[in-house]
């Protein structure tokens, strides 16, 4: 059995110790930790690192399939920019200065935007899940919820370590390996991991000479170390860094209207006709420094620290038809990004009836952005002229700019034990958030003709003139390159925010813990990373704010060996940020507006239960409810009044998942395991309008892993496993761009989902 850890960062004030000495009392230690997450008044899954090797988790998005009421989107494909959806709380605005609604933390450090998400799961002690809005409790403001990974620390006390080589189809082979344990007993430790992981792309283009599509080039490495001078006293200092290549996502054309796209034929569900296939770039740096301090006998004093250095790069053939017209590509996507974080928390323990955690948060985020579309590059549209008369071909977008955000907060939580059974919680956070966005400028033009070549750099020389700066534009002066023409504009947007948490817990016997919570969830405001066609739309979307009430159930059975959960939520949901699609000039492209949809609303439900059936037999599933709507929306700026009763964005009525870990054998040499686990998604949209074509219809997915794991602490493993046995096929997202008021481009973008995926692997522990 594999035991789950809780030490989320916010409840400190609930007790910690380190899981270190025999493996005996590691396990004791763990089993206490699982009784505190059930003692905790939230909806918090956690997923131990066992459970995470067992299940094949790589990327962070893999960890949806084990959380009710949690989904992924990615427009980008497996690789970058993970954008968790939970309880219908989600952003559909991919820009790469935009952040999420659910808050991601790597070993108690936010990452604010996609150019710092592409990290590699590898080494981790654990991942905890929070569902519901977070604020008085840790780190930045979130509405929906954290996602916090935690990374594997070095013992103290003892050395321990592991190599893991991998192989499968698609030509995948990988090696995961760390070592660590003490330098000094009992003072300093140090620890060393790395991965490496190659694998050629799934998707196919039918255009001869190009690569498959979605192909990973993974290097990631972390050395981490903890430095405990006496008992009251802790540092840890991590040091990382990951590189992230191969082949990048494969756009795939849903859809397809011959008579605008003039493609005739048929693509295949794992194909498209991507005609180039450049190598994406995703790099990130990371220093975590992470301090505790007992400063008293009842207050510890936390401090964490985070900087981050991420690049991303990333050239795409959007419009994924094998034809020499370029309806949507070659489409280009950059940014880096310098973010440094300091958050400072003072816990209390053992004073009595009352319990408190104070804390303070500074975040700084520097980000330059860059993207550049290219619309009907082969079609005389009639719509840019050079001064000379000469025509240009199709409707090219540029844009560049600086986002500097800067977010301060100081939040308190508070508990009072009213009596031994009845516990009373109170928080508040006050934010400021100011945004800054400097040089912006942008540019629209195309190729005085027709573009050659199926190569990524195969166009003519496009003519630009500046349409977004200080001066407005004239469509007069055009010249070649994207620099700047003139001077830049500058948007600068101040919010302060105050929001709330109040709730109380109720233990009426051991092992039962009920629980009714109201929080309040905030996200400051967000610039349009798409502005390219005019100055107004240079604008910001304002703060999205969230109410949420919660009543929930905890309970223990079975002398501990059951665990079975329910939430029940209602949400007020306002003023969610949305990115709206609309056509441009003479129906030659998307363009996009940032706006708010005034009021959603979403009720829910989640059922979670794990039991030890017999020794050799564990059983874990989890299902979560939905009903959500838009009560209020309006597209296009009022030209298309929508959305009022549709279902919100990858918000599906149920989903469900089961896993059963079945010892079947017990050997002399170690114990063989067959791990079984599915999931079931209803009905989900991938737009606001709720387009019934691209809408992904219920489905399912299974998987199987067969393991062979010594009982000894040191020794060998193996496992062979498979992912969607049935090679299932399924939309992973989607976007709306053929309607004559999105796009007019005669399809609709999508990513398909990963098709059949087997292995093995091969571990030794030392």
């Amino acid at each position: 059995m594999r035991f789950t850890i809780l030490s989320l960062a916010g409840l400190a004030f609930v007790g910690s110790a380190v899981a270190e000495g025999t493996l005996d009392e590691i396990v004791v230690t763990a089993q206490r930790r699982v009784e505190r997450l059930q003692d905790v008044p939230l909806a918090i899954t956690a997923l131990s690192g066992g459970d995470l090797a067992e299940h094949g988790v790589r990327q962070a998005g893999d960890i949806t399939a084990s959380i009710p009421n949690m989904l992924l989107n990615s427009p980008y494909g497996p690789e970058a920019q993970p954008t968790f959806t939970l309880r219908g709380v989600t952003t559909q605005d991919y820009s790469q200065n935009q952040s999420s609604p659910i808050a991601m933390y790597v070993d108690e450090v936010y990452k604010p935007v996609g150019a710092v998400q592409a990290l590699q799961v590898y080494d981790l002690d654990r991942v905890e899940v929070l569902r519901g809005p977070q604020g008085t409790l840790y780190g930045k403001n979130a509405t929906g919820g954290a996602v916090s990974f935690y990374s594997k620390n070095p013992s103290l006390s003892d050395g321990d370590g592991y190599v893991t080589a991998g192989f499968g189809n698609y030509s995948a082979y990988s090696l995961n390996a760390a070592a660590g344990g003490p330098v000094v007993d009992d003072v300093l430790g140090v620890r060393a991991a790395i991965l490496y992981e190659k694998r050629d792309g799934w998707v196919h283009s039918v255009v001869p000479g190009v690569e498959p599509l979605n192909g990973v080039d993974a290097l990631a490495g972390r050395l981490t170390f903890l430095y405990r001078p006496s008992d009251s006293l802790t540092a840890t200092l991590k040091l990382s860094m990951s590189r992230s290549g191969g082949t990048p996502y494969g756009a795939h054309a849903l859809n397809n209207d011959p008579a605008a796209t003039g493609f005739n034929g048929t693509i295949g569900w794992f194909d498209n006709g991507a005609k180039y296939a450049v190598h994406k770039d995703i790099r990130d740096d990371n220093a975590t420094l992470k301090i505790d301090w007992q400063v008293s006998a009842h207050a510890t004093l936390t401090s964490v620290t985070g900087f981050d250095y991420g690049r991303w790069y990333e050239k795409s053939d959007d419009g994924g038809l094998p034809i020499t017209v370029r309806l949507d590509d070659p489409n280009t996507y950059f940014s880096s990004t310098n973010d440094f974080s300091e958050e400072l928390r003072l816990a209390s323990h053992d004073t009595g009836a009352f319990g408190w955690l104070a804390g303070l948060y500074f975040g700084r985020e520097s980000t330059h952005a860059t993207l550049q579309y290219h619309f009907f590059d082969g079609y005389d549209l009639g719509y840019f002229f050079l001064p000379d008369g000469t025509s240009l071909y199709g409707f090219d977008e540029y844009n560049d700019f600086d986002q500097i955000k800067e977010s301060k907060a100081v939040f308190l939580n508070t508990t009072f034990e009213v009596v031994p059974t009845v516990t009373l919680h109170a928080g508040v956070r006050f934010t400021k958030d100011q945004v800054a966005i400097r040089n912006l400028y942008a540019l629209e033009g195309g190729p005085a003709v027709p573009p050659v070549g199926f190569t990524p750099d195969g166009l003519t020389t496009s003519y630009w003139t500046q349409t977004i700066g200080a001066l407005p534009a004239t469509y007069t002066h055009y010249q070649t390159g994207v620099a700047a023409q003139g001077p830049t504009l500058s948007r600068d947007e101040d919010n302060t925010n105050v929001s709330f948490k109040a709730g109380a817990d109720w233990k009426p016997t051991d092992g039962v813990l009920a629980y009714l919570n109201f929080s309040q969830g905030y996200r400051g405001a967000a610039f349009n990373g798409q502005a390219a066609n005019a100055p107004a739309e240079a604008n910001f979307a304002a703060p999205e704010k969230l109410n949420s009430y919660e009543i929930g159930l905890k309970t223990d059975f079975w002398n501990r060996r059951g665990e079975f959960n329910v939430a029940l939520f209602h949400y007020d949901y306002r003023n969610q940020q949305f990115l709206d699609a609309f056509t441009l000039p003479g129906g030659a492209g998307s363009g996009f507006h940032t706006i708010n949809a005034p009021k959603s609303r979403v009720d829910g439900a989640e059922f979670e239960f794990r039991a030890k059936a017999t020794d050799d037999l564990e059983i874990r599933s989890a299902l979560g409810l939905l009903h959500s709507k838009y009560v209020e929306l309006t597209l296009h700026a009022g030209s298309r009044v929508c959305c009022t009763g549709n279902q919100l964005i990858q918000a599906p009525d149920y989903s469900a998942s089961l896993g059963v870990d079945w010892r079947f054998a017990r050997l002399a040499a170690g114990d063989l395991r067959l791990l079984v686990d599915g999931n079931l998604y209803a009905k989900q949209y991938f737009d606001a309008f709720n387009t019934e074509r691209l809408a992904q219809g219920a489905y399912g997915l299974a998987n199987a892993r067969v393991s062979f794991q010594s009982t000894a602490k040191r020794g060998f493993g193996a496992g062979v496993w498979i992912k969607n046995i049935a090679d299932r096929r399924y939309l992973a997202y989607g976007l709306n761009q053929k309607d004559p008021d999105t796009g007019a481009l005669g399809f609709d973008y999508g990513l398909v989902g990963e098709p059949r995926t087997y292995g093995v692997d091969l571990t030794y522990r030392f």
